[in-house]
């Protein structure tokens, strides 16, 4: 009986220490997030959000204080005729698929984004291609360069 109490503690506390809770990690596990054929790769934690639509799947990525909302389907453009003075644009092929980045000069006051599509598709079937938008805004310049640092390391997947 003498020892039965304090294994008790002990079996307790083993129990209690061992439980797995997601709230100590405090969102710092890097996460990867898979839309279409492209993964962003973040070195915090972001999940997931789907939202209804009609004709293109669309929704919300969300982690570190940080909302992207994405759009992946026919009706998606690269942006276009953007004001110098305001965005930085870089345009590129890579394996095959075209991506558009988006980064403005005040990213509190303008939007960050990425356009990626199969250069394939969108020359057999010009009126109509899967094409996927990121874009986030409102951004300080910390957030700004990680979003920027995702878009730059997308990995392209078939």
């Amino acid at each position: 009986m003498k020892y039965l109490k304090p294994l008790t503690v002990i079996i307790a506390l083993f129990f209690f220490l061992s439980c797995n809770n997601d709230d100590n990690n405090n969102g710092n596990e890097p996460s990867s997030i898979e839309i279409g054929n492209y993964i962003f790769n973040f070195e915090t934690e972001f999940t997931l959000e789907e939202l209804q639509e009609i004709d293109s799947y669309v929704g919300n990525i969300k982690g570190s204080g940080i909302s992207l909302s994405f759009d992946y389907g026919w009706y998606t453009e690269p942006s276009t005729n953007l004001p110098t003075d305001e965005y930085l644009v870089t345009e590129e092929e890579i394996n095959g698929h075209y991506r558009q980045i988006v980064k403005p000069i005040d990213s509190e006051l303008n939007y960050s984004r990425i356009h990626l599509f199969k250069i394939s598709d969108s020359i057999e079937s010009p009126n109509g291609y899967n094409s996927l938008t990121v874009s986030t805004n409102n951004l300080n310049t910390t957030e700004q360069e990680m979003i920027i640092e995702v878009f730059n390391n997308v990995v392209i997947v078939e």
